[in-house]
């Protein structure tokens, strides 16, 4: 590899054709680029040279693909170039949903115009490495980190399949968690989730957790956890509330009893219409009313 400034490119190894095609181009505008079958010498270590070709890169460029979003080690390379503040782009090659990690990042179309697609990722490389880096915000801080927020769990979730829609109820569900728990926090770079917690017990229990599944964003009540709490150490009134939870769901996605000594769920998608995010809301309020002791069963 030589000296000059080089764009670290990152992909799965199963997109072998479509990561040449970017690499070709981008050299072909003029830049050298960091290829990992390529770059590494013979008999060096693997992971300690892809983290030096990442460490001294000028910028990376991530080809994103459904191969990728499977892969830990585009992961780890996207995760230290953000620990390394290095500049991201985004070659993408399909529709899978980006990762949570580059949701705010710079994404470049070459599902349908390839050839198109590149010219203007390799023009976005060029300004990218030629601006100084911009002062930013600290909401613009909180968008860019790795890590769930309140700033970025919301842009992961709109771009997920009917995504304007789910993230409306997602945001509407957090607005009403803000009033009825005690405590709020975020997790999961894979699968971004808010919980909301009661200071009740021994370091609190999580009442209710919305989880940003791919697939199916869903409400999750952990009823597995309630049962050293009163009203819900009684089996009948988990069941009580098993029942309201089934009373949302179409009759094919019901859940049987078992689920009242689980974690039941009820999917975004079926929360569209006002009433039935009022009844979700009215059956979370209930949760968290009984398990602070200021709603009877």
């Amino acid at each position: 590899m030589t000296d000059a400034p080089y764009i670290f490119i990152s992909h799965s190894s199963r997109d072998a054709d479509i990561t040449a095609f970017v690499a070709d181009g981008l050299r072909a505008a003029g830049y050298a680029c960091w290829v990992d079958v390529a770059s590494i010498p013979d008999g060096s270590t693997w992971p300690r040279e892809i983290e030096k070709g990442v460490r001294e890169c000028a910028a990376m460029v991530v080809v994103h693909s459904a191969n990728s979003v499977t892969s830990d080690w585009v992961l780890a390379e996207i995760l230290l170039a953000i620990e390394l503040k290095k500049p991201i782009l985004i070659a993408r090659f399909d529709d899978t949903p980006l990762p949570f990690v580059l949701i705010t990042r710079q994404a470049n179309d070459l599902r349908t115009r390839r050839k198109a697609g590149l010219k203007r990722l390799a023009e976005r490389v060029g300004t990218m490495l030629a601006a100084a880096p911009p002062a930013l915000s600290p909401v613009q801080v909180a968008r860019q980190s790795p890590d769930p927020n309140r700033h970025n769990f919301f842009l992961y979730v709109e771009q997920l399949p009917d995504g304007l829609e789910l993230a409306r109820i997602a945001r509407d569900v957090f607005q009403f968690a803000k009033a009825s728990a005690d405590n709020i926090t975020f997790s999961g770079r894979t699968v971004p989730a808010f919980h909301a917690h009661a200071e009740i017990g021994i370091g609190g229990v999580v009442m209710y957790s919305l989880r940003a599944y791919q697939k199916q964003p869903v409400i999750e009540i952990p009823l597995q956890y309630f049962m050293e709490f009163p009203p819900f150490d009684d089996r009948a009134v988990r069941l009580d509330t098993l029942a309201r939870i089934n009373a949302l769901l179409p009759a094919s996605g019901r859940l049987d009893d078992a689920r009242a000594d689980k974690r039941p769920s009820v999917p975004l998608s079926v929360l569209k219409a006002d009433a039935a995010l009022a009844d979700m809301k009215a059956i979370l309020g209930q949760v968290a009313g009984m398990l602070k002791g200021k709603v009877k069963s």
